[in-house]
């Protein structure tokens, strides 16, 4: 520890990593499946709308902080950004051609890996921004998706 005092970002990074390692018991009140998020989602967004896409575009976030990180812990999944094209519209009957959606880095959330080119996921989102891409509210993968909500259409299993 004696060098971790030596180096404040080294420190920060130590701090963070503890954090992310703590179980999520621990961490959060209350840790909610996929299930339970898809239920929030649709009970707080009367306007949902939800899109099969496929992935054309994925990077991690890149910050000296993360890269610390990835060089000291081996299991580090850094947060990422995807961007995919809409292929068909589950829930809604007009979309955007993309769609732009994240997973964060907090200890609250399921440490999901990030997108390849080419994989088809589901997103849910709100439309009803008044400027700019629509929120996106959920997304997980195809198969995440249809596992968790059972209000999926029969031909998109």
């Amino acid at each position: 520890m004696i060098s971790a005092m030596k180096n404040p970002i080294f420190a920060v990074c130590v701090f963070l990593a503890a954090c992310h390692l703590i179980p999520a018991a621990d961490a959060c009140r209350v840790m909610r499946s996929n299930e339970q998020r898809i239920a929030d989602a649709y009970g707080s967004n009367p306007k949902l709308k939800i899109a099969l896409v496929r992935v054309t575009g994925a990077r991690h976030f890149s910050t000296d902080m993360i890269r610390e990180a990835q060089a000291r812990l081996p299991d580090f999944e850094p947060p990422w950004r995807a961007t995919a094209a809409v292929v068909k519209m589950i829930v809604g009957d007009v979309s955007p051609e993309l769609l732009v959606f994240d997973r964060q880095w907090t200890s609250c959330t399921v440490r999901t890996p990030k997108p390849r080119i080419g994989e088809d996921w589901v997103v849910y989102y709100n439309s009803d921004t008044p400027a700019g891409l629509p929120e996106v509210v959920e997304s997980y993968s195809l198969a995440d998706a249809l596992d968790a909500d059972p209000r999926l259409p029969e031909d998109d299993r």
